[in-house]
């Protein structure tokens, strides 16, 4: 892929890292002189010292054949003029940091995937982690529901059981199973143990009950 990162901050950087090691195609706009320099000395990718509100330095970065832009700036107002020129050079997959809850709608508007304030994530995650010390890997799936991951305690009565005798809240769903490195395919027949990770999809209003479940509190 050929991926256009406006933004050389925390995030703009760890995306060039990740870009890079899938092997793809990384252009990377960013006025700020300083961290061009300090992202040249690490990475072997294009950078361009620009305004990328400015529609020559899209054309600069060779946006016409690029397959995703991504805006990380902590400045709503930006990302939003960036992705507006990127949809109108039609650039397929337009993805964007949103700062302020209410600038989301507008982002929303112009078919942008959206990824809220990163403070704000972690935030919640650390909360969560407090919360449900058991779980992991939170993540929101839509407004109403969450997926998260638990580990299989010895004190549930589920333990040492196949998957049909557990009977979750309604609307939860067992998604996935890992047991020493390996994925398994949750089917009815299959018995869990002590220490499997176990993904389950829930609502929101029953993620307690669910851990109850699989810790045995």
């Amino acid at each position: 892929m050929y991926i256009v990162i406006i933004g050389a901050g925390g995030i703009g950087k760890a995306l060039v890292e990740l870009a890079l090691e899938d092997k793809h195609d990384v252009v990377v706009i960013e006025r700020d002189e300083e961290k061009c320099e300090e992202l040249a000395r690490k990475y072997d990718v294009t950078i361009i010292n620009a305004d990328a509100t400015q529609e020559e330095t899209l054309e600069e970065a060779e946006i016409k054949k690029a397959d995703a832009l991504i805006a990380t700036t902590g400045d709503d107002a930006i990302n939003l003029m960036v992705v507006s020129l990127a949809k109108n050079l039609k650039v397929p997959l337009l993805i964007s940091v949103v700062n302020m809850e209410e600038a989301t709608p507008m982002f929303k508007e112009k078919g942008v995937s959206i990824v809220k304030n990163p403070d704000n994530l972690m935030a919640e995650y650390l909360y969560k982690s407090v919360k449900h010390p058991t779980m992991d890997s939170f993540m929101h799936v839509g407004e109403k529901a969450e997926m998260f991951t638990i580990p299989l305690s010895m004190k549930s009565k589920f333990s040492g059981k196949n998957i049909k005798k557990i009977k979750l809240p309604k609307g939860s769903l067992i998604v996935a199973i890992e047991r020493e490195g390996e994925f398994i395919i949750p089917t009815e027949k299959v018995v869990i143990y002590p220490g499997d990770k176990i993904t389950i999809l829930a609502p929101k209003e029953d993620v307690d009950k669910v851990e109850k479940i699989f810790s045995g509190k």
